[in-house]
């Protein structure tokens, strides 16, 4: 089991987004908080990716084709802490 950390900016910004972009973040929440990113790896539509360079440390997951969540894991994989979503161009 995880814990998401530092929740309050990402909240923030969610209530500016659509409907959907909301519900994949809920769905998200709920396998990384019950399944860790084990549980991330199983569900291919998150397309999970470690990432390089500058956000070396640092996860992304897709939401939906326009929008990432990029998180870090903090704590022997029991802390997440959702550092941002935004729009990813392309």
């Amino acid at each position: 089991m995880a814990y998401i950390v530092d929740e309050r900016k990402i909240l923030k910004t969610l209530n500016k987004l659509d409907k959907s972009i909301r519900a994949a973040y809920s769905a998200w929440k709920g396998i990384v908080t019950n399944h860790g990113l084990r549980g991330l790896r199983k569900v291919k539509g998150f397309h999970l990716e470690k990432l390089k360079g500058k956000r070396r440390g640092q996860y992304s997951c897709r939401l939906n084709r326009g929008y990432r969540i990029f998180f870090k894991q903090t704590d022997n994989n029991f802390m997440i802490e959702v550092l941002e979503i935004s729009k990813h161009a392309y």
